[in-house]
């Protein structure tokens, strides 16, 4: 069953990847844009003011906890428009490059470690 979490007054997010406004007392999913880099995004109108928002980052805010503080937001199975909470992950820039390296996402690349062993920066590149 589809649960739904209020983000903004007049906006919800469900854990299925979907978004929708509550405006003027009326239930309405919204259709998200597609990016160039193939993100799923929607549109709202804040106090009056147009904002743009990813929606797999809106599920994880709404559902994913973040002890951590990770600022990334990963998609476990490489496909940008599955939004559902159990295909996200919080994720540091270096575990999200990773990530895309192990699954053929990006081709090469160089990790740089700190003395305990974690990673602090990756920095790969497109073979091509």
């Amino acid at each position: 069953m589809e649960s739904w979490k209020t983000i903004y007054e007049e906006y919800q997010v469900s854990d299925l990847g979907n978004v929708k406004s509550l405006k003027r007392g009326k239930e309405v999913i919204l259709k998200p844009k597609l990016t160039a880099k193939g993100y799923l995004e929607v549109h709202f109108r804040i106090n009056g003011k147009d904002k743009i928002f990813k929606v797999h980052r809106l599920v994880a805010e709404a559902f994913i906890p973040n002890p951590d503080n990770k600022p990334q937001v990963n998609h476990k199975n490489c496909i940008k428009t599955d939004n559902r909470v159990k295909n996200l992950e919080w994720a540091t820039n270096g575990e999200n490059q990773i990530h895309a390296y192990k699954n053929g996402l990006q081709k090469r690349g160089r990790i740089q470690r700190d003395k305990l062993g974690r990673i602090i920066t990756s920095k790969i590149k497109d073979a091509n």
